[in-house]
C-alpha cells in the first residue's frame, strides 16, 4: 500500500513538473527508481501509465511515449550490467544520453509527421532533460521509502 501511495504522489508530482517544463520527462527518473527498488511487474505498470499520460497528453502522433520509454529501458537495462545503477555517475550519463535520444527521437517524429522541426526549442528541452535527470533521479532515489527497499532487499 506505501508503494502505491508513494508512486501515485511521485506521478501527480511528475504530471505538475511537465506542465511546468514542457519537453522534459519527469517520470524518466521513476522507471530507473522502480527497475532498481521494485519487481518488474511494478515497473511494467508504472510505465503504461507514464506512457499512457505521455501520449495522451503530448502534440505527437502516437508513438513517441513508446519508443522514448523502450530505449530508457533498453538504456538502464545495459547500463545496469556495465555499470552501478546506484551511482550518480551512472545516472549522469543516462541523463546525457536521454538528451540526445529526445532529440533524435523528436526529429524522428518530426519527419514521419512532416512538420516543422525547431531546433532552438528542442535544443533547450535536450539540455533541460540531460540536466535535471540525474537530480531528479537522486531526489527520487533519496526519497523512495527504506520499508520498500529493505522488503526487496530481503526478496532478493
Amino acid at each position: 500500500m506505501l508503494a502505491a501511495f508513494w508512486w501515485l504522489a511521485f506521478t501527480v508530482l511528475g504530471i505538475w513538473g511537465q506542465s511546468l517544463l514542457p519537453g522534459v520527462d519527469f517520470f524518466a527518473p521513476g522507471m530507473a527508481v522502480s527497475l532498481r527498488w521494485q519487481k518488474p511487474g511494478a515497473t511494467i505498470i508504472l510505465t503504461l501509465i507514464w506512457v499512457a499520460i505521455q501520449e495522451g497528453a503530448g502534440g505527437l502522433a502516437f508513438g513517441y511515449g513508446i519508443l522514448w520509454y523502450a530505449v530508457l529501458f533498453s538504456l538502464l537495462t545495459v547500463g545496469r550490467w556495465l555499470l552501478d545503477p546506484g551511482s550518480f555517475q551512472f545516472q549522469a550519463l543516462l541523463g546525457i544520453t536521454l538528451g540526445l535520444a529526445h532529440l533524435l527521437l523528436l526529429y524522428l517524429m518530426a519527419v514521419l509527421e512532416m512538420r516543422a522541426f525547431p531546433l532552438g526549442r528542442v535544443l533547450g528541452e535536450c539540455l533541460l532533460q540531460a540536466l535535471l535527470y540525474p537530480t531528479l533521479w537522486y531526489v527520487a532515489d533519496s526519497m523512495f521509502p527504506d520499508r520498500l527497499k529493505k522488503a526487496h532487499e530481503e526478496s532478493a
